[in-house]
């Protein structure tokens, strides 16, 4: 497993060197905006050690405040709340708070990548004490603009935690630019 993430990490590096060497303006020159920010809703599926103890998330919010790091390519701080529904007498929900990148590649479609911390909290039978879990989360998205400072934000990510605490998300979100 530890060659794999070092792959993807390798994979998504390389992308980024290379993509910086390309003079694609279709992507960045749309895509140059000072900050963003967006707010969210989520739906999430369990996977791995979680889905042992949750069902489908059909309620989570997250927040995003994207900055400018030039020629298509944002930083991103995200945090919110993800609450799956309950399985076999147990309740999960998580806190999430990340930091990652967002390099549109062509016009409106991008990729991501965010590592960071899930809060989570358990209630019921759960053999969890309320952990705190580092992980990475590797999606892709598209913007959808509505105007110059509007746009509607879809992505779909994998997020891996330790303890195999993971989950797959789609997001829809309204991005206000500034």
């Amino acid at each position: 497993m530890k060659k794999l993430n070092l792959l993807v990490v390798m994979v998504i590096f390389l992308a980024g060197v290379t993509y910086g060497q390309v003079n694609n303006t279709s992507a960045t020159n749309n895509y140059n905006y000072g900050n963003a920010f967006d707010v969210a809703y989520e739906v999430s599926f369990p996977m791995g050690n979680l889905n042992n103890g949750a069902a489908a998330s059909w309620a989570g919010t997250t927040a995003r405040y994207e900055f400018n790091m030039g020629r298509g390519w944002a930083g991103m701080i995200t945090t919110g709340y993800l609450s799956f529904a309950d399985k076999n007498q147990q309740s999960f929900s998580a806190v999430p708070l990340m930091i990652g990148t967002k390099l549109h590649f062509v016009a409106g479609w991008y990729g991501m990548l965010e590592t960071g911390f899930h809060f989570f909290s358990s209630t019921g039978s759960a053999n969890y004490t309320n952990p705190t879990e580092w992980g990475y989360s590797i999606g892709t998205g598209y913007e959808i603009p509505l105007g110059k400072l509007l746009s509607i934000d879809l992505s779909t990510k994998y997020q891996y935690n330790t303890d195999n605490l993971s989950y797959w998300n789609t997001r829809a979100g309204l991005m206000f630019k500034f």
